[in-house]
Order: C-alpha cells, then structure tokens, then sequence
C-alpha cells in the first residue's frame, strides 16, 4: 500500500513513527513521511529503509489564530495580549501581576489557532500525498489533519496513541469541561479510524475503556538491537566528550524532551542532595524542548555538575547513552497518562545495558521492577532520587557490572524494535487484505 506518516514535528526526532515508517517500508509498502519545514532542513530526504521524508511549510504562530485579519491587526492583538507574534506555543512561564489576566485569553488564542490549522494543514498534506491507501499519525493534533486528508481522498488512517492527551501535558491542566469537550472530538474523529495501535497495554486498556473502542495493537516504542553480537557494549565516550565530562566521573543521564512534568527540575534538586551531594558525578540532559533555557542556567550556577548537550538522532542515541552509569526516566505518576505509558527512554537505556531509575506507581515501575531494572522512587522527593541514584553508584564494581548484564539481555529478549515491530506489520498486511 501506499502509507503516509503524518508527524506534528520536522521528522528529524520522532523516533516512534521513524521506526514504523522504517518498518513498513521494510514490509513493502511505499511510505512517505509528511513533516514541518523548517529552516536549515531539506524538503525532501531519502531515508536507508526507502521510506520518504517531505516537509512541508505550515504556519504554526499563535498569531495565525487572527486571520485573515491584516499583518498590523494581527500584531497590535498580540502585543496586547502580551503575545510575540512569532511564538509557535506559549513560553513555560507562570504570568504574574496583571499579566495573570491576560493569560487564560492566550491560552485560548493558542486553542483557536490549532483549531483553524487543520484546513490548510490538511491541504497541505493532501497536496504532498494524493493518492495515499492510508494515513497514519500519532498526534492528537494530527489526528484531525489525517481523518480530514482521508475524507478528501477515499483513503483510510491509522491513528497511534502515545498518551492519553486530555490527561496529559498542558491539556491535562485545563478545566474539567473544556477536557470533556476534547474527549468528545477525539472519540468522534477514532471512530473513524481504520485501525488504532498504542504505546503500552495499559494505554490500549484505557482508551477501549474510555471510548469505547476495539483494544488498540500495542507497539512498545523500543530502539532497534543495538550491537546484538555484544554482551555488553563498551562505552565509546561521545557523551563524555560532548558534555565535558571526564573518564572517572559518573553521569546520570536524562534524555529526551525537556518538558514540564519529566521530573527534569527535581533530578537537579536531587544533585544537591546526600548522598548524591558528596558523590563526583555529574548530570547529564541530553535534549530539547521548552526547559531547555532553565537547563542552560542550572549549568551556568553548576559548571561540571550539570551538563547540557544537544539531541542527536536516534540512530546515534545508543552509541552515546551507553556511555551513561544511570538513567534517569522521571515522569512521576501525576496524571493519568503518567501512570500508564512507557517512555522511550525506558527502552535506549535498558537496550545499552545502562540501569535505571523510575517514578513508582507507573508502568515503568512495572516494567522495572517485573524484570529488575533498576529502582523505583517517589520522584516528586529529591531526596530520594538521590539515594536511588547513589544506590546503583556505590554497589560493588562486580555487582555493577552484572546489572548491566542482566538489563542488557533482559533489553535483548523482549524490548528490540525487531521484536516489536511484528504486530504493526500484522496490522498494515491485515489492512491491505482489507483494503476497499
């Protein structure tokens, strides 16, 4: 069949839909990937598997919530509203003084502004991928772009849930009735849907639950094999080098997205916590997202202590994630969605041999604790992530070693792409038995 992925991002770090676009390219089918242009990154690019990228220009600012009013207009009711009229999405700051009752107006221009994308984003997409069997995307916000694109040509979609959206993020802290509201739509547009796949099987028994859907496919989010001839890989330094770190430092080790509720602000609390305070170790965040500035000054307040290095693709990541003595994966049960998705941070760790510490109460305690792993802590308490992470730091040198043993053959047997894969390529051969 002919397959279009549909990313709400550049393509360049959405690991999940990189590996199924590689994996149903892998299974015959011809696949083009439909992401954001953005400048420095080509519009077209040919992927190792035969999968396809193509960006496209979409305007994405707040701002375009306003047209077709004229540029000035638009401007004059950002400033008013204390917006910047190039922010794609509101800053991770909480207003204050005044400010506080503009901030409620902004969140609802940005709201609106998602809102009225899906047209043209819809067209866009349409215009890059005609004659498409089935479209495929894992975003919410996507999620309205595919059914439409469908709708305009006679084609199906797949829709891929990551999260359970209305109990998480930023939508997770609206009011109660504008969730509901969002929940209505999205069961309206999935019933749509010709196949729905998850990221975890607490996630699949939730959204069934939820919304009265068939049980989704479940597609752990795990990094291929890496070096599988290997026991245990041995460290090559490009994190060390890249983050400044010497050879007889320990890293702890954060990667990924650099968002509100990761756990991101209490693993630097806990570095100034005993045990953790007296230990020569250093914490490393390997990323991007909206935290990324308030990393930067945590480095500045902590040279050596804390390091910040940029996301590498995810071809790269393992070969530098090895490199790291603990992986940290936060994410602390707060919502729902929190409690029940697995990371894909979980898997690059466990699949370079590095053990890790997790948020109890979650799946990834689960996870961990169902195949010893690592440690499950509170992470909203500092203090006990830094007694986690020194736990696993002053262990013998032999009982170290043989951690990483155990979590490298545990990742080996069970959480490998390879092995993952195989219910999504049964789901798309399915489709195309089905095919209209």
């Amino acid at each position: 069949m002919r397959v279009t992925i549909v990313a709400a991002n550049t393509f360049e770090h959405d690991a999940r839909q990189l590996r199924t676009a590689d994996a149903l390219a892998g299974d015959g089918h011809t696949v083009l990937c439909i992401g954001y242009a953005e400048p420095g990154l080509p519009l077209d690019e040919d992927l190792p598997s035969g999968a396809h990228i193509r960006r496209v220009a979409i305007d994405r600012t707040i701002a375009s919530a306003f047209r077709p009013l004229p540029g000035p207009i638009r401007h004059g009711l950002c400033r008013a509203l204390g917006l910047d009229p190039a922010w794609i999405a509101l800053p991770p700051v909480r207003s204050s003084g005044m400010d506080r009752l503009r901030g409620p107006l902004r969140r609802v221009v940005e709201i609106v502004a998602h809102a009225r994308r899906v047209g043209p984003w819809a067209s866009s997409v349409v215009g890059a991928a005609p004659a498409t069997d089935v479209f495929h995307a894992k975003a919410l916000i996507a999620l309205p772009v595919i059914r439409e694109a469908a709708r305009r040509t006679g084609a199906r979609f797949v829709y891929d849930l990551a999260d359970i959206h209305t109990e998480a993020a930023r939508l997770g802290r609206m009011p109660p009735w504008f969730r509901s509201v969002v929940r209505r739509r999205e069961r309206g547009w999935m019933a749509d849907a010709a196949a729905l796949t998850a990221v975890s099987d607490g996630v699949a028994d939730e959204v069934a639950r939820r919304f009265g859907v068939a049980r989704p496919t479940v597609v752990l989010n795990c990094p291929p094999a890496w070096r599988p001839d290997d026991e245990l890989p041995t460290p090559g330094g490009r994190l060390r080098e890249l983050a400044g770190i010497p050879t007889d430092r320990a890293i702890v080790l954060y990667q990924g997205g650099f968002s509100i509720d990761r756990g991101i602000e209490e693993l630097v609390a806990a570095m100034d916590e005993p045990p953790l305070r007296d230990l020569d170790l250093a914490g490393v965040f390997m990323g991007y997202g909206r935290l990324r500035d308030w990393l930067a000054e945590r480095v500045r307040e902590r040279p050596g202590r804390i390091a910040l290095v940029d996301a590498v693709a995810p071809t790269e990541l393992l070969a530098l994630t090895v490199d790291a003595d603990v992986g940290f994966v936060g994410q602390p049960p707060r919502t729902l969605n929190q409690r029940l998705n697995l990371a894909n941070k979980l898997f690059e760790y466990i699949g370079s041999g590095v053990p890790v510490v997790v948020a109890s109460e979650t799946a990834h305690c689960a996870v961990v604790t169902e195949s010893s792993l690592g440690r499950c802590v509170d992470v909203d308490d500092p203090a006990a992530i830094a007694a986690a992470v020194a736990g696993l730091l002053t262990a013998e040198p032999d009982a170290r070693r043989e951690l990483r043993r155990h979590v490298r053959r545990v990742a080996l047997e069970r959480y490998t792409w390879e092995v993952q894969r195989r219910p999504l390529v049964a789901l798309y051969r399915d489709l195309g038995a089905r095919a209209p």
